[in-house]
């Protein structure tokens, strides 16, 4: 099925907005998913799926026919370079005009976290490739949150390694909104958006916020980066993602995560979505 749009991770947090929106819009685009179940919920919703993996190129090459601009994203691991490698391959075989690639905060090739510099390796094969894009580098989301879900409501506690650092976490809706922007417009070809909150909070704002909207107790309570890094293990987490956790949480902890950006507003004329309204909207959850 031809369409001018292809979106990839489309039933992940970001991406399931992005299908969401441009399936309101009535664009004209596919979301490539990996099996037919994964799929059968998006066709329930009228939405076109083309089956295709990462790691097969010919059904990449597939999913490409008769696509002019692309939204990439993919699962986070050691073979996501390989991944995404083949994709802008078959990008560029397919003369596909447009990528939008969804990196994160702090790309660059000499980073400390490796899925910044797994990010940095596929942005530069994108520059030497010939293709015009745009590269999204979002904060850490708020929907990160809902990891805390159970704490919240069994210990009305939220535990994180920050200290009492403050960071500009993001809503994952405004990413999704900056990229059907720039999927149904020109004139952002080359940049790089670095996508934030509205401004930096801590833990504690964070606890603050869901105890005064839940009327229960939510105490935030710091701990070692060790015990955090034992605790992801603990919940099955791969090494590699624990230890890259634990050196992101060192730099926000240190306060490198605290600046804010104008570029959700920039792209979308709308301001980014501040916590307080991202809890309100999803206080059910916590409850």
């Amino acid at each position: 099925m031809s369409a001018k749009i292809l979106v990839t991770g489309g039933t992940g947090t970001t991406g399931s907005h992005l299908v969401n929106l441009l399936h309101e819009q009535k664009a004209d685009f596919k979301a490539l998913v990996r099996s037919e179940e994964k799929a059968r919920p998006l066709q329930e919703k009228g939405v076109a799926t083309t089956i295709g993996d990462f790691a097969s190129t010919s059904s990449i090459d597939q999913a490409l026919e008769g696509v002019e601009k692309v939204f990439l994203l993919s699962a986070a691991g050691p073979d996501q370079v390989e991944h995404q490698g083949n994709f802008v391959q078959s990008c560029q075989k397919a003369a596909v005009k447009y990528i939008v690639k969804v990196s994160a905060i702090g790309t660059a090739a000499d980073s400390p976290v490796a899925l910044a510099r797994w990010h940095a390796q596929t942005e530069e094969e994108i520059r030497k490739s010939g293709l015009n894009y745009t590269f999204l580098h979002p904060h850490a989301f708020m929907q990160n949150q809902f990891a805390n879900i159970e704490t919240i409501k069994s210990q009305g506690a939220i535990y994180a390694p920050m200290a009492d650092a403050k960071f500009a976490t993001v809503d994952a809706r405004d990413i999704a909104s900056v990229a059907t922007r720039l999927l149904s417009e020109d004139g952002h070809e080359g940049k790089t958006y670095l996508l934030t909150g509205p401004e930096a909070i801590s833990m504690s704002d964070i606890a603050g916020t869901l105890e005064r909207l839940l009327g229960k107790e939510v105490n935030y309570l710091p701990v070692s980066f060790e015990d955090a890094r034992k605790a992801m293990l603990g919940m099955g987490m791969p090494e590699w993602l624990a230890d890259d956790l634990t050196e992101l949480n060192k730099i926000f902890a240190a306060g490198h995560g605290a600046e804010v950006s104008n570029d959700i507003e920039t792209v979308t004329g709308k301001k980014a979505t501040p916590f307080e309204q991202f809890a309100k909207d999803h206080i059910d959850f916590f409850k």
